[in-house]
């Protein structure tokens, strides 16, 4: 009976145990429910609030045309648009957890990215964003007046993780090429004014003595298109379509802060493409101090910008680049 009581103890023990870790733990499982957010129609957000321990990025619009308050900066269209989806489309999965542990979350002031949107001046959502699991499928986050951590599908944490200039919309000119009928050049003192036109093609001397031979008939005179001087003379087709190209979805590396188009004289490299309006480009001497990059400035963005050494190689044509060369 004695070897009875000493078994009796600890199997009581293991009982009360067992009872704990089934009732009680399974209480604390599944005695919440996971909130369901309520939806939020495509279109109805027209300002967001992005905070970060850096300071707060404002970015009000509609559709595409996004603009960064108070400076007024153009808004990538592409990353406000994965802002949306995520913000719209936020669904939480489970409960990460109760207690504030928010440090292990990076849901702490320092690390978390706090996100508002707005319809107006009604408060569509409110959540804070923490860090995303090794899994990459998931990402922490903190809803508007819950203290709980929760598991929100996908990982989008990257989507809101921007300084403002990293927001800002790189593209600083936008044209059809097929609307260019005429390109203004001016460089190292030298002025070029070329406009498009249609000019005949003519046949072959090898292919006339064939077409003889053979009895066949003299073919349609053809025409192509050219880019011509004033006096006559042929553009480089090829050099020129290429500097017109570079002009149709120029996007710069950066734009410089601390600087006005006033502050920018003396481009060492004008462009002008003349269609339905005059797109203008002008490029400055390089800058040491800006990487090596050249400042530019262009008739379609407010703000002065830089364009890598490349980019504004490829456009920066020589004289003798743009003219065909005529052979003896």
């Amino acid at each position: 009976m004695k070897l009875k009581k000493e078994y009796l103890l600890p199997a009581a023990i293991i009982v009360i145990l067992l009872v704990y870790l089934v009732v009680g733990t399974g209480k604390n499982k599944m005695s919440y429910e996971v909130p369901r957010l309520g939806a939020i129609p495509s279109g109805e957000i027209d300002k967001l609030e992005i905070t970060q321990a850096s300071g707060t990025i404002t970015i009000a619009g509609k559709e595409k045309i996004w603009s960064i308050s108070p400076q007024g900066y153009s808004a990538d269209p592409t990353k406000v648009q994965d802002m949306l989806k995520s913000i719209e489309n936020l669904t939480l999965s489970e409960l990460a957890a109760e207690k504030k542990d928010y440090q292990r979350y990076d849901l702490t002031d320092d690390k978390k990215i706090q996100v508002k949107a707005y319809k107006g001046s009604e408060l569509l959502r409110e959540f804070d964003i923490g860090k995303t699991p090794s899994t990459y499928r998931h990402t922490f986050i903190r809803i508007q007046d819950d203290t709980r951590v929760y598991y929100a599908r996908e990982s989008f944490r990257s989507n809101f993780a921007y300084e403002i200039k990293d927001l800002r919309h790189k593209v600083v000119m936008a044209l059809d090429k097929n609307e260019i009928s005429g390109v203004k050049i001016e460089q190292e003192g030298n002025l070029f004014e070329f406009t498009k036109q249609m000019i005949p093609v003519l046949t072959p001397p090898e292919a006339e003595k064939v077409e003889a031979e053979e009895g066949a008939e003299s073919p349609a005179q053809t025409e192509e298109e050219a880019w011509m001087l004033p006096d006559g003379n042929q553009a480089n087709k090829s050099n020129l379509d290429s500097i017109i190209s570079s002009l149709v979805d120029l996007r710069c590396d950066e734009f410089l802060e601390d600087q006005s188009k006033e502050d920018l004289k003396d481009p060492i490299y004008s462009v002008t493409a003349r269609g339905g309006k005059d797109y203008s480009l002008q490029i400055f001497a390089k800058q040491e101090k800006e990487g090596g990059k050249y400042p530019a400035i262009s008739s379609e963005n407010p703000f002065p910008f830089l364009l890598s050494t490349y980019k504004a190689e490829q456009i920066m044509k020589k004289p003798d680049e743009l003219v065909e060369t005529k052979e003896d």
